[in-house]
Order: C-alpha cells, then structure tokens, then sequence
C-alpha cells in the first residue's frame, strides 16, 4: 500500500509542478503577443509547448501505471488510459495542421466542466468530513466556472483564449499538487516510526 501511495503522491507532485510551470509559460508568451505577426508566431509556440507538456504527462501516466503493483488492476488501466488519452492529444497538436490555441481552451474548458462535476458529486459523498466537502465544492464551482469561460474563449483572439488557457493551466497545477501533499501528509503517521517518506523515491519515476 505504501509503494502505490508513493506513486500517487509522485504522479500528482510531478504533473502538478509541469502543469504550473506550463501555465506560467503561457501567461509569458500571451505577454509577448503585442501584434498580429507575434500574435500568429505565439499561438504556434504556445501550441507546441501544450502539446509538449501533454505528451509528458502521457509519458508520466504510463510509468506509473506500469510501476502499479499487479494486484492494482484498476490504477493500472486508470493511467494507461489517461495516459494514452494524454499522449494521443499532444501528438495530435504537435503535428496537426489544425490544432489552434482556441481549440485547446475547448478542450480544456469540457475538461474543466468533467472535473468540476466529479468534485461536486465526491463533495456530496463526503457526509463525515465537513471541512473536505465544502473546499471539494468550491473548487467544483470555480473548476466549472474556468471551464465555462475556457469555452467561451472560442470567441476571443488568441492573445485573449491563452491567457484563459494559461490561468486554467496554473490553476489546475496548483490544484493537483495540493491533492499530492494532502495524501501523503496522512502516511506520515501510519509508518513505522523512523521511516522516512520521500514522494520521489520507491519508483520508476523518481
């Protein structure tokens, strides 16, 4: 049990510090998008650098769940699917003549409208932990609410859906390595005492 928890805690602190960093990266190039000719030449870097950053964490969800203990059938198939659904996107805008900036906020706008139903529906199961379930609902609304407007982005240049994109970016690494810190700081007093808990290390990963 503790080795998977080490993965979860892994995954989640990895993939939270790439989608924070990639947000902030987004956030420099709509900076450098001050006219038409920049705003063209920035949107294609900033595809390529989100194609990039999904193509990791593909990269990242497979090793992972190839580092699953066999007994964890369901993690398993949870990050090989996540995985190769990450992996077919990035591949997807790295080389497809028709991925655009705006079509990134879509998708990452449905995804924040998925993500932010799954944190309402599991705030609602959580009937013991009133604190949990009203953080779970706050961030189930303000996922649902970035989500709408990423969609909305569809509408606006590409200077204006990056800058959207980068907040959403930003906002959802924050949000995993929050969820990475809360599931390990509970281990810390169910091992044996003098053990030392490292999320980087009892993996292929780190």
């Amino acid at each position: 049990m503790v080795r998977e928890v080490r993965i979860h805690t892994t995954v989640l602190v990895i993939e939270g510090l790439l989608m924070i960093g990639l947000g902030l990266t987004l956030f420099w190039v709509s900076t450098t998008m001050t006219n038409i000719l920049f705003e063209a030449t920035g949107s294609i870097v900033a595809v390529l650098i989100t194609a990039l950053g999904l193509l990791l964490v593909g990269i990242i969800d497979c090793i992972a769940g190839l580092a699953m203990h066999r007994n964890h059938r369901r993690e398993l198939h949870i990050y090989l699917l996540l995985g190769i659904t990450s992996l077919v996107a990035g591949l997807f805008f790295w080389l497809s003549p028709w991925g655009s900036v705006q079509l990134l906020a879509l998708l990452a706008g449905l995804q924040g409208l998925v993500w932010g139903g799954w944190d309402l529906h599991f705030a609602s199961r959580l009937h013991d932990h009133p604190r949990e379930r009203t953080i779970m609902r706050i961030l189930g609304v303000t996922t649902i609410l970035l989500g709408l407007l990423l969609i909305a982005g569809m509408e606006l240049t590409s200077r204006g859906a990056l800058v959207l994109l980068a907040a959403y970016s930003t906002y959802i690494g924050i949000y995993i390595l929050m969820i990475g810190l809360y599931i390990h700081r509970p281990w810390k007093k169910v091992l044996p005492l003098g053990t030392r808990v490292n999320p980087l290390a009892g993996t292929s990963i780190g």
